[in-house]
């Protein structure tokens, strides 16, 4: 496989977190991309301007990550990482195709702590993470069409792809969902997996505890719950019942 065949990919807005060192094992093995608008100097990355049609600085950043075939045509492996991720893997990239794209055309993170996407829009409710008309809208779409819930959560920090057709139909139909509703891309990837039948494997541990990357703090602050909080949320349950209520 040539460097060409594999793209390492970011992309970050208004300066929200900072380009990390690239991986010196895969030096040889990928390219580096990061989409900015603000570009960091950093060895070994190539930047490339962030699209800026929307006025949501996060779907700027957000196209990039969710259709890298569009940005990437004659590569034939992407792997998406936040840009609050800093690579630590042993592993070289061509063992990653065989270790996690030997049965499947992605890979994704489990969530840490929920299985379920009306528990997720709970949660975003809970947090303010986006609308809660938007939110209440589209669950309300996927509860009318039947998605069950329990039915898995990926959390989507790290996403490997080869790009098949498949993928490209999957990216498409979740770029979709997250402009139609919330921009959360949580709330639509198991829906849209589920919506067009694409299976994918999980890399081992959570975003928490792998033994690929660092997850840190972003660079300009949020609103974000602490690893208890989130687990501990009261109001969780009674907004997820909500949630129910209002899709029935």
């Amino acid at each position: 496989m040539n460097k060409s065949t594999f793209v390492v990919y970011t992309a970050i807005a208004n300066g929200y977190d900072s380009l990390k060192p690239i991986l010196p094992l895969w030096r040889d093995e990928a390219v580096f991309v990061a989409f900015m608008d603000k570009p960091q100097a950093v060895p070994g990355w190539e930047i490339r301007p962030l699209h800026n049609v929307f006025k949501d600085p996060c779907r700027n950043a957000k196209i990039h990550k969710i259709l890298p075939h569009k940005y990437f045509p004659e590569a034939e492996y992407s792997l998406w990482i936040d840009g609050s991720v800093r690579l630590k893997s042993k592993l070289p990239l061509r063992d990653w195709v065989d270790q996690y794209l030997s049965e499947h055309d992605l890979a994704l993170h489990k969530h840490w702590c929920r299985n379920c996407v009306y528990e997720e829009g709970a949660a975003c409710l809970h947090f303010k993470w986006d609308s809660p008309t938007v939110i209440h809208r589209q669950m309300g779409k996927y509860f009318s069409e039947g998605y069950p819930s329990q039915n898995g959560l990926a959390e989507c920090g790290m996403i490997f792809r080869r790009h098949t057709h498949a993928i490209e139909q999957l990216n498409e139909l979740w770029w979709k969902e997250i402009t139609e509703g919330s921009r959360r891309d949580q709330l639509s990837i198991n829906y849209s997996c589920h919506k067009l039948g694409v299976k994918y494997a999980y890399f081992p541990g959570t975003i928490l505890d792998t033994p690929h990357f660092h997850w840190l703090q972003h660079t300009t602050p949020r609103s974000r719950p602490t690893r208890t909080a989130r687990v501990k949320s009261k109001n969780a349950p009674r907004k997820q019942r909500k949630i129910l209520a209002k899709a029935k």
